[in-house]
């Protein structure tokens, strides 16, 4: 399987005069990067566009990532919203509706929620899905983008790509977007990231049904 992170890596040494040096350390760098992030939290933008039926919300909160599998997703403007991962379970609290209780489950290599690609970034820069994407790099002098594509677009519907902004050199991630069907997309931009820094137990506490 050739990772994600080796395919950045591959990218970068593109732009770099030191190709063959460089290659290994960025891939190294990139792969340590994620597994040295113990704890994250960021302000977040959240934006699900659907072309049908026609939807369009943003919305404002903050995220916090704790290793190895606590993701706190918290919206609170223009509504209240709670996505909460512990583990495999998968917890929604919106507004005043009923709390909702999932499994996050993998089937035939394809993850069941779209959740599960923004923790896997976290947790290792998505290269356990590696396999079912083909790779683009795109660089700029403080970014990285990589863009995956399925490799067998029926066995990932609705899923049409997954697009990571990350910043560079620190390599913090600084926007997702999921793109879906009908030119749909979910998009999660992060500000004010804050890694590795003491986190309230509480953003992981499972809401109130």
């Amino acid at each position: 399987m050739v990772s994600i992170c080796a395919a950045v890596a591959a990218g970068l040494v593109a732009f770099s005069p030191s190709a063959a040096r460089a290659d290994a350390t960025n891939a190294d760098g990139f792969v340590a990067h994620q597994a040295a992030t113990q704890t994250f939290e960021a302000d977040l933008r959240q934006v699900f566009h659907w072309s049908f039926p026609r939807r369009h919300v943003e919305s404002l909160g903050y995220i916090n990532y704790r290793a190895p599998d606590s993701l706190s997703i918290i919206l609170t403007n223009p509504a209240s919203e709670i996505v909460l991962v512990r583990g495999h379970d998968l917890y929604i609290k919106r507004d005043k509706k009923a709390l909702a209780a999932y499994k996050l489950e993998v089937h035939n290599g394809k993850p069941t929620q779209k959740v599960q690609f923004l923790l896997s970034f976290f947790q290792n820069g998505c290269t356990n899905f590696a396999d079912l994407f083909d790779v683009n790099i795109a660089r700029t002098p403080d970014t990285c983008t990589v863009t995956l594509t399925p490799k067998h677009s029926l066995q990932m519907l609705p899923l049409r790509s997954v697009e990571n902004v990350i910043a560079w050199p620190s390599m913090d991630v600084r926007s997702m977007r999921i793109g879906l069907l009908m030119n749909s997309y979910i998009t999660y931009e992060f500000r004010n990231p804050r890694r590795n820094q003491p986190l309230d137990a509480a953003v992981f506490e499972v809401p109130k049904p």
